[in-house]
């Protein structure tokens, strides 16, 4: 299928890409938070296809992005929501951490759809960065930073590595959410939780990072779902939920 017809698809015309203003006043006690929304994938890297073979991964996370993002914008009014990709681009992973670092995100979420690989497989997951990798980048880092001064490397791997250990933090208990908020709306599918690895987008995040499968695209079931736009809805809300949990806790704190 081409990608106009995969568009089409999955109705993503009838969801025109949410403008990043405000839809209401902002309060002058709080500054703004910002939601960096990165649909995996994209370009010349379609990621995987689904069972049908009428979609590529790529379509399907810029669609669910544009859906989140206007979703976003009507629960939280006075934050701001960027995309890491707004149309079907090639983005390297590095520029789509340092897109989301360069707009301030207070929260990175990384969107993405599975493939079964050899046996069939179901259900919905949630990643966050592997904690000795988070060490390890800390110190690289700092090492870099600083040039060949080891006592100030030390101190600023120390340093950075807090951060990071809080952003992880954060990280976790957001991916419970979104897990928890899936789970409240698909009782019937596979929980497979949180868990960690070391995905180059979540790398150098300057903020909490999580990446999100929403399901296995190549699985019959689950892939007529996420091309469902009724159902693909239900998983933006979910997301949404967890998202407006997390500004609820966290955005006045800065």
């Amino acid at each position: 299928m081409r990608l106009g017809h995969a568009i089409l698809a999955l109705g993503l015309l009838a969801v025109a890409p949410a403008a990043e203003v405000s839809a209401g006043p902002v309060p002058v006690v709080e500054r703004s938070f910002v939601i960096a929304i990165d649909p995996g994938h994209g370009g010349d890297n379609g990621g995987c296809v689904a069972f049908d073979g009428a979609i590529h991964e790529k379509d399907l996370t810029l669609a669910m992005a544009h859906e989140l993002q206007a979703s976003l914008l009507r629960r939280l009014p006075h934050a701001r929501v960027v995309l890491t990709r707004a149309g079907d681009e090639t983005v390297t992973l590095a520029d789509r951490v340092a897109r989301a670092n360069a707009a301030g995100a207070d929260l990175l979420l990384s969107l993405h759809a599975n493939a079964s690989g050899h046996e069939p497989q179901t259900g919905f997951e949630t990643y966050v960065l592997d904690l000795g990798l988070d060490r390890r980048e800390a110190a690289r880092s700092a090492r870099v930073e600083d040039g060949a001064e080891p006592t100030r490397a030390r101190a600023l791997a120390m340093v950075r590595e807090l951060a990071l250990s809080s952003h992880r933090g954060r990280a976790a208990g957001f991916a419970r959410r979104v897990q928890q908020e899936q789970a409240q709306r698909f009782p019937e599918r596979i929980d497979r939780g949180v868990k960690q690895a070391g995905f180059d987008v979540l790398m150098g995040a300057e903020m909490p990072a999580v990446l999100f499968e929403a399901g296995f695209l190549d699985h019959p079931e689950e892939g007529r779902r996420l091309l469902d736009s009724g159902q693909r809805a239900l998983v933006v809300d979910g997301l949404t939920e967890a998202i407006v949990d997390y500004y609820r806790e966290h955005a006045r704190e800065r």
